[in-house]
């Protein structure tokens, strides 16, 4: 004899803390990678005598793949198995994929100084992790209402701060100690735990769990749902052409592009100025990193509900363009150990800031009939910059020629924080149904309940 389940348990759209602790986990699990290829191989080719360009090729080629996840969108939006939620089963899919290319990179098995080898390893498990970040952002924008998103935000890139710090101290250590053959297929018991999960829980009352489980569609899944390819296109595309969204996507081009400039930057700092060691840089970071992951989640939260996420983010413009010129003509006091690990830590912060209050606007701004698309198109267009800027920073000398490549950093947040500064989002779904504003005005009957 078998005893039924609550309705709620396990089910997404029926409680709040349940969202937040999902959205943490999966994006825990997108953490992974990252922490892998821009800490832990990046201080693992610096220390072994790798180049400005070596470090930051690694950089430009693990977002590479977040940059196209957008082709991915389109399918996930036009194709889903709807008894078993609009996402889910794409989630459990990515899930798989994310473990393959770890799979793969542990057959590879390449050393330090094989940086064709390298490059193919990033781009293999970068690529795993940018597929489950369109599954799991589509099922965001579906799943949370707008007053949880800042909050949810703050918990989703907690998570996956949480997950990039400890992903980049054991991989820095593995690397070192184990080798990468061994260090690579650690990680599928822990990719694991967030594909069990995938499967046990569901989007919405009265849905399969399973392919052979007793379920159904539900309503708001059958309104949300567009059958072609055409519709799909044309939603997104008349949505994107509006004027915020265009002014979003200029300024957040503009402040990724900055921040790329820091990726490669962090373990060449360490390594050539400071004198750490791959342990020491990963082991220091990564305890850095727990800590900032902690601290954005209740930051992110505050300042996104009391200010809203355009304000918060001119804010955090600001202080990055302060602290990267404290770092362009403050030399003498940075090479100190304790300034060093300090400004480390502000600047990671700032960095899981700047993605908790962008988020919310670019959930905002998406569609919900075609929310994964548009939603990743945002997180492309934000993540080709990234590449931008690691490649920019290497063209222009890197740390050879540090003060002219940090300005131009600054001169780049500058820009963002101005641009942010001019945005006006449109009207929330509150405001719409208020009737404070017309919904959707892209020649196509919304179908939003």
């Amino acid at each position: 004899m078998t005893t039924a389940l609550p309705a709620s348990r396990l089910i997404l759209s029926e409680s709040r803390p349940l969202r937040y602790f999902s959205f943490f986990l999966f994006y825990f699990a997108q953490g992974l990678p990252s922490g892998l290829t821009t800490v832990g191989l990046a201080v693992w080719v610096a220390a072994n005598g790798g180049s400005s360009t070596d470090v930051a090729s690694i950089a430009v080629v693990a977002y590479l793949p977040w940059s196209w996840k957008f082709l991915i969108a389109f399918v996930i939006d036009r194709y889903s198995y709807l008894p078993m939620g609009r996402r889910r089963v794409w989630l459990i899919l990515a899930q798989v994929l994310m473990s393959a290319g770890f799979i793969i990179a542990a057959v590879l098995a390449p050393g330090p100084q094989d940086m064709d080898v390298l490059l193919v390893v990033t781009f293999l498990v970068m690529a795993g992790g940018a597929t489950q970040d369109v599954a799991v952002d589509g099922m965001a924008v579906d799943i949370l209402p707008e007053k949880e998103q800042g909050t949810a935000s703050a918990w989703m890139f907690g998570g996956q701060a949480t997950g990039s710090a400890l992903s980049g101290a054991a991989a820095a250590a593995g690397l070192q100690y184990l080798g990468s053959a061994t260090t690579f297929l650690l990680y599928i018991p822990v990719l694991l735990i967030p594909t069990i999960y995938a499967v046990l829980i569901r989007e919405r009352p009265g849905e399969k769990r399973f392919p052979w489980s007793e379920g159904q569609t539900s309503q708001i899944n059958r309104e949300r749902v567009v059958e072609d390819w055409l519709s799909i296109f044309k939603i997104t595309i008349l949505s994107l052409i509006k004027g915020p969204s265009l002014i979003f996507v200029v300024a957040q081009s503009l402040m990724r592009t900055a921040a790329g400039m820091t990726v490669p930057l962090w373990p060449l700092l360490a390594t050539g100025f400071i004198g750490w060691d791959e342990t020491t840089y990963g082991s220091t970071t990564s305890t850095i990193d727990l800590v900032i992951a902690g601290a954005g989640i209740a930051v992110g939260s505050f300042i996104t509900a009391r200010f809203g996420g355009r304000l918060s983010t001119v804010g955090l413009c600001a202080i990055h363009v302060v602290m990267v010129l404290f770092l362009t003509f403050g030399q003498a006091f940075w090479v100190v150990t304790s300034t060093f690990i300090a400004v480390y830590s502000v600047f990671a912060l700032l960095s899981i800031l700047s993605s908790i209050c962008t988020n919310p606007l670019r959930m905002q701004l998406s569609d919900k009939r075609v929310s994964a698309t548009q939603f990743t198109i945002y997180n492309s267009i934000s993540n080709l910059p990234i590449s931008i800027g690691a490649g920019l920073f290497a063209t222009m000398g890197g740390t050879d020629n540090l003060q002219q490549t940090l300005l131009v950093c600054g001169g780049l947040f500058a820009a963002a924080g101005v641009v942010f500064a001019i945005l006006r989002m449109p009207p929330t779904e509150e405001e719409h149904a208020a009737g404070l504003a017309h919904v959707f005005d892209d020649g196509i009957e919304p179908k939003i309940p």
